[in-house]
């Protein structure tokens, strides 16, 4: 009778521990930080092209590579904090002497040879993130190594992987109004793992950090947005960026961003130097948008003089940085330099649902001792990107350009190489393929 007893008690036991497991198992994951929590696999496949002969003979520029990236945001433990961590592989399928130039592989050496590209793997985010307030009046902060994409005057851009800071970062909302702040000391470039500080332009000196703070107004129609930033004892930046929707199909845009030189970028010799003690570069733009086809068109300008040679207006804060830029003269340094008027147009139309076809062109010219230099590109570019079934999240991006512009002094120096007092042509063809798929794990 006893044994009987004794199976019977620990049978009940056994019964309330399971259920009890049950419980905290239960109550464990209907929590919001696991409930909440979202698990992407993406992978990409990136090919770049050039070949251009503007600062050497004629060089092809190629790089080839394939991504796999896990990216893991978890919910808000207790509706406060949480954490995200972002993971990515990457493969090398091919390259040329002179890959570096591309952003894609890891230059494991001190020149362009081709056997110096490699593949790499890294921690691209891992950082705790924290929220408070309701929808009305919020804030959201986060801190450890994280993107950046047009916060304040900084920002991330994606090639196989995006690049990432190390430091701080948080948004204040309330209503229509925002603001913004960050600091940063260290990046995880796009195209390496490897750890670098921000540096001056002739790398001898460290940019200990780059501080921002944003202040903008945004609803249906309007963007004001304000950005002022300063990497230390280099370059304080400011950033205008202002856009107005009249009526639903026409967008009014236009940006302004300026430079101003510190004590370390004076310091630097004068051929290092991409401006002498300011530059700014504005520009404005019309947008008419229909269900099926789109036309924007801009206008840009650049001041930014120095001293017995071309200056141009640097997008970025120093070396190893990414600065927040999105006129539509965005093709590195091409139509930034000092005095060059640029006219820009983008236009596509769906021939097919979820099929754009279009062109990008650039003109721009300038005054150089007593010649006009005249540059430009045409560009058609092609982009699939279905909205339903089995290819929702699949999305295919192919372009080829042809360009012209003129041989410079060196690959950092843009001035131009004359002979006999003319300017040289220097024709140049590019290509591009990006190929994205992503599958929703969690």
């Amino acid at each position: 009778m006893k044994i009987k007893y004794l199976i019977m008690m620990l049978i009940g036991i056994s019964s309330c521990s399971i259920f009890a497991n049950e419980t905290i198992n239960s109550s464990i994951l209907d929590n919001a930080f696991f409930k909440d929590s979202k698990f992407d696999f993406s992978t990409r496949n990136h090919w770049k092209y050039l070949k251009e002969n503007a600062a050497q003979p004629k060089e092809v520029h190629s790089a080839w590579g394939q991504a796999f990236t896990f990216d893991y945001k978890s919910g808000y433990l207790l509706d406060i904090i949480g954490f995200d961590v972002t993971y990515s592989n990457i493969i090398k399928l091919g390259a040329s002497d002179y890959f570096a130039t591309r952003n894609l592989l890891y230059n494991d050496g001190k020149s362009y040879n081709k056997h110096h590209a490699h593949g790499f793997n890294k921690f691209t985010q891992r950082y705790a993130k924290v929220k408070l307030g309701n929808d009305a009046i919020n804030f959201n902060g986060k801190a450890g190594w994280h993107s950046l994409k047009d916060l304040g005057v900084i920002s991330s851009t994606q090639h196989l992987t995006r690049n990432s800071y190390l430091g701080y970062s948080g948004i204040f909302k309330y209503d229509n109004i925002y603001f913004s702040l960050a600091y940063i000391n260290s990046t995880l470039p796009r195209e390496s793992s490897k750890k670098l500080h921000f540096l001056t332009n002739d790398r001898k000196k460290v940019i200990n950090n780059i501080s921002t703070a944003e202040i903008a107004y945004k609803d249906k129609n309007i963007t004001l947005d304000y950005s002022y930033g300063v990497a230390k004892d280099y370059l304080r930046r400011h950033a205008i960026e202002l856009s107005y929707k009249p009526i639903q199909k026409l967008i009014l845009g236009g940006q302004f961003y300026g430079s101003y030189a510190l004590d370390n970028y004076d310091a630097m010799k004068q051929n290092k130097k991409e401006f002498e003690d300011h530059a700014w570069h504005y520009a404005t733009d019309v947008e008419w948008k229909e269900q099926d086809w789109s036309v924007k068109v801009g206008l840009a300008y650049t001041d930014a003089n120095k001293h017995n040679a071309l200056g141009h207006y640097n997008r970025h804060l120093g070396k190893n940085t990414r600065a927040r830029f999105n006129g539509l003269a965005a093709a590195g340094a091409d139509y930034m330099r000092d005095g060059e008027l640029v006219l820009t147009t983008v236009m596509s139309y769906d021939f097919v649902k979820d099929n754009s076809t279009g062109l990008y062109m650039n003109y721009g010219q300038f005054n150089y001792k007593h010649n006009t230099l005249k540059n430009g590109e045409v560009n058609v570019f092609d982009i699939w990107k279905p909205t339903s079934g089995a290819f929702k999240n699949f999305s295919i991006l192919s372009k080829v350009g042809y360009g012209w512009s003129y041989k410079t002094v060196s690959a950092s120096d843009l001035t131009p190489k004359l002979r006999h007092g003319k300017y040289q042509r220097s024709p140049s063809l590019s290509a591009e393929t990006v190929i994205d798929y992503r599958f929703n794990l969690l």
